[in-house]
């Protein structure tokens, strides 16, 4: 695509000039422009004199492209895989390494903008089941061992939060005729960042979604489904110490269709029927109490749910 100069006074808090996009990604000035020329891997306008000024995605893009060079790939394919938005397995471990890094050293400033690259390339679904639940689980088995990793399971946690947030912040919604689906926590679940991952697809895929987060007292909940008449509710456990198998009878017993979502429900789960644990089975639930097609993508491996 060309380029033209743009008449009108630009914003540069949100564009970044060749020097600066050269000196963030370690390259030459040089290289930027060879990318443009070669693969259309430029600028997505050009200021008042002609100056070259890269934004959010021109960058998100090159940054890309440089990981994939420093691999070792050609930069003919790697320009290929950066134009046609295609996500290797190699990216989606660099990512995570790189966010994990981030994370413990409790670099929150590095964490959002990671995150942000990351949603924003990988979309929410594969950001998530590729990327941060393995980062997630990686730092699960360290409690395991003994090793600490409170200060990085925060600010990881905190960080995919905020970037969910920003995210569902961009999608606009219709006013909804109705909430079709409602995501609760247990009472006493203190890890929503999952329920928050589906909250945030939903939204993307033009859902309405009452997502109430965690620890919500079970008087709140059913009050909640009652008064919302939702086609569904999930309700989250990811231990067995939260699951909350009276409240979801009580949810049943008043005609309201729920359904267990977690791994925490397994030891309970006889009682309670199916258990919905991992991000496409909860989305094909929804699917099918609501009607309306949602993304249902990612690799059919793995742990969604973030858990060792």
């Amino acid at each position: 695509m060309t380029t033209r100069p743009e008449p009108e006074v630009i914003d540069r808090a949100s564009w970044w000039t060749t020097g600066q996009v050269a000196t963030a990604l370690g390259v030459s000035p040089v290289l930027l422009r060879a990318w443009d020329s070669r693969y259309r891997l430029g600028p997505a306008r050009r200021g008042p004199g002609g100056q070259r000024l890269y934004g959010p995605r021109d960058l998100r893009r090159l940054r890309r492209m440089s990981a994939l060079v420093n691999q070792g790939v050609r930069a003919g394919t790697a320009a290929g895989l950066v134009l046609s938005e295609a996500v290797t397995p190699t990216q989606s471990r660099l990512l995570a390494d790189e966010i994990d890094q981030a994370a413990g050293a409790v670099d929150l400033p590095a964490l959002a903008g990671l995150l942000d690259d990351l949603l924003a390339g990988h979309g929410t679904i594969a950001a998530w089941v590729d990327v941060l639940a393995p980062v997630l689980r990686r730092q699960g088995e360290r409690w395991q061992t003994g090793e600490s990793a409170f200060a990085a399971e925060w600010a990881l946690a905190g960080a995919v939060s905020a970037a969910l947030e920003r995210q569902a912040g961009r999608v606009t919604l219709p006013p909804p005729r109705d909430w079709p689906v409602l995501l609760a926590c247990c009472a006493t679940e203190r890890h929503p960042l999952p329920l928050q991952v589906l909250a945030t697809v939903l939204r993307e895929a033009g859902i309405p979604v009452a997502f109430l987060g965690e620890m919500v007292a079970p008087g709140v909940v059913v009050r909640t489904a009652v008064r919302l008449d939702p086609a569904l509710v999930l309700l989250w456990s990811m231990t067995p110490y939260t699951a909350d198998a009276p409240l979801l009878a009580e949810l049943a017993r008043r005609d309201v269709p729920v359904r267990a979502a977690g791994p925490g429900w397994y030891p309970v789960g006889g009682r309670v029927g199916p258990v919905l644990d991992g991000l496409r089975g909860a989305l094909r639930a929804v699917s099918a109490h609501t009607g309306r097609g949602v993304p249902v993508t990612g690799p059919a491996h793995g742990n969604e749910s973030g858990t060792g």
